[in-house]
């Protein structure tokens, strides 16, 4: 339907809801305003429209109560037509941004998935497992949506022998919070946890593990994280997650968490491997 035709449609389509002020008539602006989303009319296009089809309307009446009754029934038809084109139009939008999203995050995850499984990790341990660990903390908070990541592997009595961090531009406050992480209070909540943990806010407060540092910054929201484990049980370190930007961590986010621990772990541990050789 062309620009033109659209406009003839509206027009007749309001002179039937003037004659006939019906919710069956007024069902047509519904549609035409579906119409003009799929047509990929603009607003501008609507409004057009509805003036052509408004004067239209006006020059039949015969007289003040006439005149009258077609301006409120063809105001009625347009905010109709109008509130079905915003809500198509956002519906569209809405698809677009979380099919662009998705695929995004498909990429992201490929690239971790080569980056961790690359032979290279191996040629220099310490260099390579902090990157690998800087990589998987930046990508894990943006996958997630999360305010700040904490990714760590200790090695004997060192719980933070590797250590990376991303946090958003404006939280000034976080490397304050993660001097004063207790990794060593955290580590028996995961194992307590079968591996992974998703907490709310409120439930948080109640943790020993984070009374130090709610006394240095805001009180936390959410915190999700998972362990690294080897193959053979020994836990090797954590990704941890906190406040997410939108709503809490859900069980998405943390089958998502788990998935990345996982790689995350099997490059430490192969890491290890190579640097015993």
């Amino acid at each position: 339907m062309s620009a033109f035709s659209f406009r003839a449609a509206y027009s007749s389509a309001l002179a039937d809801h003037v004659r006939d002020s019906t919710e069956h008539s007024l069902r047509a602006a519904y549609e035409l305003g579906r119409d003009a989303v799929n047509r990929q009319l603009s607003v501008l296009d609507l409004a057009v429209s509805h003036q052509e089809a408004l004067l239209s309307a006006l020059r039949a009446a015969s007289g003040p109560a006439e005149t009258e009754h077609a301006a409120s029934a063809a105001g009625d038809f347009f905010l109709e037509a109008l509130s079905s084109f915003d809500m198509v139009q956002r519906g569209f939008g809405e698809a677009r941004d979380a099919a662009r999203l998705e695929r995004r995050q498909a990429e992201m995850s490929r690239q971790l998935s080569s980056f961790l499984a690359d032979a290279s990790l191996a040629l220099d341990t310490s260099e390579s497992v902090e990157e690998m660990l800087q990589l998987v903390a930046e990508q894990a908070r943006e996958l997630i949506g999360a305010r700040c990541c904490v990714a760590t592997v200790g090695l004997g009595a060192q719980p933070r022998a590797a250590e990376a961090v991303s946090y958003d531009e404006d939280g000034r406050h976080w490397p304050a919070f993660v001097r004063w992480l207790d990794l060593l209070a955290i580590y028996p909540l995961l194992r307590a946890g079968g591996g992974s943990i998703r907490f709310a806010g409120e439930r948080m407060a109640q943790l020993t593990a984070f009374q130090g540092t709610a006394q240095r910054g805001r009180p936390l929201e959410g915190w999700l994280a998972a362990s690294l484990t080897a193959l053979d049980g020994v836990e090797l370190g954590a990704i941890q997650l906190f406040d997410k930007v939108t709503g809490e961590f859900t069980a998405d986010d943390e089958a998502v968490l788990l998935h990345l621990a996982q790689m995350a772990a099997a490059a430490v541990e192969r890491a290890r491997l190579y640097e015993r050789r």
